[in-house]
């Protein structure tokens, strides 16, 4: 299930506030049967409380603490006046509000160091695992890392800000060749083209990354970017010959990044092109091969950003002539296989 965003977070918090006092405000006060409801809902602040504990951090906590005290006191000075007994009894509600939202904000800051260092582990497992494939396929060292850096550089400037998103294109764009782990060595490593059995076997990659991580509940996002990460915009991919929009927003992403990584870093089968030149072969796949709004996304982010992302994996992007029209290089087009 897909976590809940900062703003929403944020919503939800202030939401279930002025709900609590709302009803709280709506329920009868005084010495009748019907006060019982109004001790009720001035329960419903704890809610709050907890929520910002749980979402926001220790500040956020100690706001909307002295908000809820602030509206209490307001409601006791008030409805309250002339009777200093049962004043006091309602001001003492605020020192649990107080010790809930000082136990709550010390639990789930501990809650979420512990779940830090759980990420981490993983993160640490995950990133073995693809450098394990890289152990075989020598020539693409850095190449994962790369597109991972590349794809979550397209998400920026797309705007996907919501982590758990990111966290999954991330994920996704570092294992999405891990299948090859299952391809034989004599097709993996294969110096020549392919002959067609030896290509059905290769294209297996995705659906045995997508197996492998299948069961593991926090790669679930990652998960569709590797079993759609060879589909093409017009549908001429696989495995499942998606078109469109019905492919992954993030396989939409990954496909133009890994494509910019494997035409820009050398290959056995081909040289490293220049930045403007990958460029101009992408641009020329606008519609075809890949979506051309990410398309369009690619060619707005500067040179400069590519070249540092490159730079972290000792890959030399240069920056080439300045970009030819899209049919320029057409001719010299080829497979990108990665």
């Amino acid at each position: 299930m897909r976590q809940v965003g900062t703003r929403a977070r944020r919503a939800w918090v202030a939401g279930s506030f002025l709900a609590a006092a709302a009803v709280h405000a709506a329920a009868p006060a005084g010495p009748h049967s019907w006060h019982v409801l109004h001790l009720v809902a001035q329960k419903l602040y704890y809610a709050p409380i907890v929520l910002a504990a749980g979402w926001l951090g220790s500040r956020a906590t100690v706001a909307v603490t002295a908000a809820v005290s602030a509206v209490v006191v307001a409601h006791v000075t008030r409805d309250w006046a002339g009777l200093p007994m049962v004043q006091a009894e309602e001001l003492a509600e605020l020192a649990s509000y107080w010790l809930v939202a000082a136990l709550s904000a010390a639990l789930f800051t501990r809650l979420s160091r512990a779940y830090a260092q759980v990420e981490a582990a993983h993160g640490e497992t995950l990133q073995a695992l693809a450098a394990s494939l890289e152990l075989r396929e020598r020539y693409t060292a850095g190449h994962s890392r790369r597109v991972r850096d590349y794809t979550l550089l397209l998400a920026d400037n797309l705007g996907i800000s919501d982590e758990s998103v990111r966290r999954s294109l991330g994920w996704g764009a570092l294992l999405h060749d891990i299948g090859k782990i299952g391809i034989p060595d004599d097709v993996l490593l294969k110096p020549g083209p392919l002959e067609a059995g030896e290509r059905e076997v290769m294209r297996r990659h995705p659906e045995l990354g997508a197996a492998l991580v299948g069961e593991i509940a926090f790669l679930g996002g990652a998960r569709e970017l590797i079993l759609a990460h060879h589909e093409r915009y017009d549908g001429g991919g696989y495995p499942r010959g998606l078109a469109g929009s019905a492919i992954p927003l993030g396989a939409r992403l990954f496909a133009v990044a890994d494509a910019f990584d494997a035409l820009t870093t050398d290959r056995p089968y081909a040289r490293a092109r220049s930045w403007s030149e990958a460029a101009a072969l992408i641009r020329a796949d606008r519609g075809t091969a890949f979506d051309p709004d990410v398309v369009d996304v690619f060619m707005r982010v500067p040179y400069e950003q590519w070249r540092r992302l490159a730079a972290h994996t000792a890959v030399d992007l240069a920056q080439g002539p300045s970009l030819p029209p899209p049919m320029g290089l057409q001719a010299e087009r080829r497979e990108v296989a990665s």
